[in-house]
């Protein structure tokens, strides 16, 4: 039964595939026609589409030779539109060129210029011997004339020189890093934008015109310059200079120039300082603490060793800068970037070459001063060149290396006025130690301090100040470098340092002339005591005044037995100043060389001789107390010390002969021999040196 089943489900399924079969056979049939339907039509179309082309190719090329015909037909009639306007420009823009630009309306002008330069190129190139030529070219360059008229036009009615009081506030406003700098500027922005279409212009179509910016403009930069140091020559110009006038500013107290310099100066020497400790710590890692340097000098007392014209000067210097940078910035925005260098150099030319001879004039003024032992003046170079030191950072930013190397004239000869002050004191001062002594009188009566030494004191005490500026002035002479490397052999010195020891061993110098010019000045006295007392004085003046200003540490640098040298000349002085008094001490010292009395009498013959000894001693003692009471020694405790010195060195000895031969009876009357006692010697001894006794 099983079987009988499975037999009948196969024949079902064998006559379903076979009627499957018959019919994917039918459809293959009917996909078969109509391939071949398809293949047909696709063949009559292809041949249709080729007698199509055949047919429309040619009127197609055709139509583009029409075309092509057409085009050139119009570029020819461009062409000869061209052609025909280059004969007729000269014509249409005549009368403009010859009325010349109009101020605002400069691109109608340099459109006519343009017509013509393309009519010249056009007749060079395609009719050079057209009279056309010469008329395009002759017009053109009558417009490039005009223009340049019109140029250098712009630039004088937009442009004026800065009033005094206008120049001083920019150097003020900008020292402050203020935006009302922009309050100075004269030219518009239309001007500017002008003047900056016409630059371009002129450059692109190689016409000159940098002569003439830096013409006028150089000229403001002069005139403005010129006008303040008329206004420094005006009696209100030490009271109102550097102090700002505009509204928007709060109204300060009136400041002198010098305290404005001070102000400026202090803030560049602060922001020197400040590059220079951020170079160090970036490239080193280590934080360093302020040390001496040029800001640390810049004081008040600094400025009043200058003059006012030093001072006036210094304010030119700043104004030159203020003015050129003003000058650069307006520059770039009228001026094309190949044409800067060029133009700034012939626009600062003469305003430096002004400030360069300026400082000719000053310094050859300052080294007749000099001559003249105006000391101040000296140290007023030094403020000078220390300033002058702080302005370099902002002469590298402002300056090109030409004019850099132009403005280096005005170091330079503060350097070698600084030198020639230097030599020049030591020279006095030397000269002062070989001047010839006979018949002369220049010494001070009372023996006190000389002015030679005062003067010398006080001028390397102010030397300190300078000390950075001065060493590098000394560095360049060669015996003071050899110096220098022999205390380097012994000791390393930083860079301030060996500064420092330059200038000790210039005042170790001055020291070695006044120490030999004391000496010979004491021989214009004739007492011995005297000449002792006049070199003490000057001595110990010059080692306590070297204490006090701690210039001994200097020195010591240079020569580190100063202060020992010092002490051992005082101690040798004041034993020679006690000798002075042997003579007088030699009768009565020596008792054994006396007649001894007993009971109270000498011989007769021995009468004589204690006469002669009390009469001499009496003598010597109140001529030396006359000379001695109109010596003056300033010092209190080199005065009183010297008081206790000569108590203690005649007292005992004058007491010892007076208890002896005092009731000795050597003579009927006594007081003429006898005159005064040990308490009375005490106190004549105690007014030596003070003429009111």
């Amino acid at each position: 039964m099983n079987n009988l089943d499975s037999s009948l489900q196969a024949h079902s399924k064998l006559e379903k595939e076979a009627t499957n079969l018959a019919q994917l056979k039918d459809r293959v049939d009917k996909y078969h026609d109509l391939s071949t339907q398809m293949s047909s039509i696709l063949t009559v179309f292809e041949k249709r589409l080729g007698n199509l082309e055949q047919t429309i190719l040619p009127v197609y090329q055709e139509t583009e030779q029409l075309q092509q015909r057409q085009q050139n037909l119009e570029a020819t009639l461009n062409c000869l539109e061209s052609v025909l306007s280059h004969y007729d420009v000269s014509q249409e823009v005549c009368q403009l060129i010859h009325q010349g630009p109009q101020e605002g309306n400069i691109s109608v002008f340099l459109d006519a210029l343009a017509k013509l330069r393309d009519a010249d190129d056009y007749f060079r190139h395609s009719n050079s011997q057209s009279v056309e030529l010469e008329n395009v070219t002759s017009l053109f360059n009558t417009g490039c004339e005009g223009l340049n008229q019109h140029y250098s036009m712009l630039l004088k009615k937009h442009s004026a020189p800065l009033k005094p009081v206008e120049l001083l506030d920019l150097i003020y406003i900008e020292d402050d890093s203020s935006d009302e700098y922009t309050s100075f500027r004269q030219l518009s922005q239309t001007t500017r934008e002008e003047l900056y279409t016409i630059s371009h212009w002129l450059e692109q179509n190689l016409r000159e015109y940098t002569h003439i910016y830096a013409t006028e403009r150089g000229d403001v930069v002069l005139r403005s310059l010129q006008l303040l140091k008329d206004h420094q020559k005006s009696n209100s110009w030490g009271h109102e200079a550097l102090r700002p006038r505009h509204s928007g500013r709060q109204a300060e107290p009136k400041k002198t120039t010098s305290a404005r310099l001070q102000q400026i100066f202090e803030k560049k020497a602060s922001q020197f300082y400040l590059r220079a400790t951020q170079t160090i710590e970036q490239s080193t890692g280590f934080s360093i603490k302020k040390a001496s340097s040029h800001s640390d000098h810049l004081t008040s007392e600094d400025l009043m060793d200058g003059d006012q014209e030093l001072d006036k000067y210094l304010v030119m210097l700043l104004g030159l800068q203020r003015l050129l940078n003003w000058e650069r910035a307006i520059m770039h925005d009228i001026i094309p970037q190949s044409k800067h260098n060029e133009v700034f150099a012939r626009l600062a030319y003469n305003a430096i070459e002004l400030v360069v001879k300026d400082a000719e004039a000053i310094t050859q003024r300052i080294l007749r001063s000099i001559s003249r032992k105006e000391w101040p003046l000296a140290l007023g170079i030094f403020s000078a060149l220390k300033r002058v030191i702080l302005l370099q950072p902002d002469i590298d930013r402002t300056y090109d290396p030409a004019q850099r190397e132009q403005l280096k004239k005005v170091l330079n000869k503060l350097q070698h006025t600084g030198a020639k002050a230097l030599e020049h004191f030591l020279d006095v001062v030397k000269g002062e130690s070989s001047t010839n002594i006979v018949g002369q009188s220049n010494v001070p009566k009372d023996a006190t301090v000389h002015e030679l030494t005062s003067n010398t004191i006080w001028f390397i005490e102010h030397l300190y100040e300078h000390f950075d500026v001065i060493g590098s002035i000394l560095s360049q002479d060669v015996l003071y470098s050899t110096q220098l490397d022999t205390i380097l052999m012994k000791k390393a010195l930083p860079g301030d340092e060996r500064n420092k020891a330059l200038l000790a061993i210039y005042i170790k110098k001055a020291l070695a002339e006044l120490n030999l010019s004391i000496m010979n000045k004491c021989e214009q006295y004739n007492d011995q005591a005297t000449k002792h007392l006049f070199r003490l004085n000057n001595i110990h003046y010059i080692l306590k005044s070297l204490q006090r200003s701690n210039l001994i540490d200097l020195v010591t640098l240079a020569e580190p037995e100063c202060e020992h040298s010092y002490l051992e000349m005082i101690r040798e002085l004041k034993a020679s100043y006690q000798k002075t008094w042997s003579k007088m001490l030699l009768g009565i010292y020596s008792l054994d060389e006396l007649p001894k009395p007993v009971g109270g009498k000498v011989k007769d013959k021995d009468r004589s001789v204690l006469k002669e000894r009390f009469s001499n001693f009496n003598k010597d003692f109140e001529e030396a107390c006359k000379i001695q009471r109109g010596i003056s020694i300033p010092d209190v405790i080199l005065r009183e010390g010297i008081k206790r010195d000569n108590v203690e060195h005649i007292i005992p000895k004058y007491n010892r002969f007076f208890e002896i031969y005092s009731s000795v009876q050597f003579s009927k009357n006594p007081d003429k021999y006898v005159k005064y006692r040990p308490h009375e010697i005490n106190a004549m001894l105690s007014k030596l040196f003070d003429d009111s006794a």
